[in-house]
């Protein structure tokens, strides 16, 4: 079963992608995650660890499957018994200082695909949070001529 979400952002792509890809300031700028913690410290990388819990859904501990951070794009993994699932974030530029980004969740296998559907409607909405405050978070910074990626 699959979710995407798409969100058009006034602020360029590198200003976006530093936002995004720190992990452990999620919880200063959006309500859809509760707790987020890169498990080792660092910087978001390939194969790392991050621990996320996100409101109405029990806290999972996911790995870095894809980084490429050229592209600005990652891809979280969070495997089980009967199944998989994978969170990608994409950006891609739109216009002088616009951004879309796009996240897509997916979820797969025996136990995975009846899990998703039962918890479809969160999720959806969880990512819908999470884009609106992402575009408000560099929204606001950039009117305000802050280049901190991070509140």
């Amino acid at each position: 079963m699959r979710c995407e979400i798409a969100v058009d952002i006034d602020s360029c792509p590198d200003h976006v992608w530093a936002v995004i890809t720190d992990l452990n300031r999620w919880p200063r700028w959006t309500t859809a995650v509760r707790d987020a913690a890169l498990l080792g410290g660092g910087t978001l990388a390939l194969h790392g660890v991050v621990r996320l819990r996100a409101p109405h859904l029990p806290e999972r501990t996911w790995r870095v499957a894809e980084f490429a951070a050229r592209r600005h794009r990652f891809a979280l993994r969070n495997e089980g018994i009967g199944g998989r699932a994978d969170v990608r974030f994409a950006l891609f530029p739109t216009g002088v200082s616009r951004t879309r980004l796009v996240v897509t969740h997916e979820r797969v296998g025996w136990l995975g695909t009846p899990v998703a559907r039962f918890t479809a409607r969160t999720v959806q909405g969880n990512l819908q949070l999470l884009g609106a405050d992402l575009k408000a978070h560099c929204e606001t910074r950039r009117r305000s001529g802050v280049a901190a990626p991070a509140g």
